[in-house]
């Protein structure tokens, strides 16, 4: 009978603190749309005979995102990104075919090296200097880690969101110096046609909950 009463008044007990207890805030998490996003990369040329050469687009056209965002709002927002780098293609529309496939050749064996780091991945760690700038608009720097050609450093990425409860929309670019991450730009005819050390990566992308 002491034992019944003994696991009876235990229960009621853990039955209060559980009723007591503050609800722990709800996080949402959003999944990035693919076929309605996009990532793009513009490396600008440069060397003696770049007149004659043109500037490059690359597209990247697979990976993997998420979006999360605490019930507290946007300044504790996080995000992760995954990208394959065998999937960055080749934009440019002024290049004939054959340039193309060996801009794409070389771009994958001599610069990204995607056999050997075959993911470029990010992952934030804070938001900062977040501002509203209308109703569910925001600019904000996404501060967090970009691991390219086997090398991690931390960036900080200027970003205009809008978020809702069921989506996002958002969108910025960042300079990224090449060298940064042990690359070597991109060069042709003897590196007289070369691409620029620093080039300009874009997104637009929408995510949804």
């Amino acid at each position: 009978m002491v034992n019944n009463r003994f696991k009876s008044h235990i229960g009621i007990a853990v039955a209060v603190i559980i009723l007591s207890t503050p609800a722990v805030a709800q996080s949402r998490t959003y999944k990035i749309i693919p076929s309605e996003s996009s990532f793009w990369v513009f490396a600008g040329k440069s060397g003696f005979l770049s007149a004659f050469a043109h500037d490059h687009e690359i597209g990247v056209k697979s990976y993997t995102s998420t979006v999360t965002i605490p019930e507290s709002g946007a300044a504790g927002a996080s995000m992760q990104l995954e990208v394959d780098a065998k999937s960055l293609v080749v934009l440019d529309k002024k290049v004939s075919e054959k340039d193309r496939r060996q801009i794409f050749e070389d771009m994958h064996s001599s610069v990204l090296e995607s056999d050997k780091h075959p993911v470029i991945g990010f992952r934030s760690v804070s938001v900062s200097n977040l501002k509203k700038t209308g109703e569910n608009r925001y600019n904000f720097t996404l501060n967090g880690d970009l691991k390219l050609h086997g090398v991690t450093r931390r960036i900080a990425l200027q970003v205009s969101a809008t978020i809702t409860a069921t989506e996002i929309r958002a969108s910025g670019k960042y300079p990224l110096k090449q060298t940064d991450y042990g690359i070597r730009p991109y060069s042709a005819a003897g590196g007289t046609v070369k691409v620029k050390n620093e080039v300009i990566v874009n997104f637009s992308i929408v995510a949804r909950s």
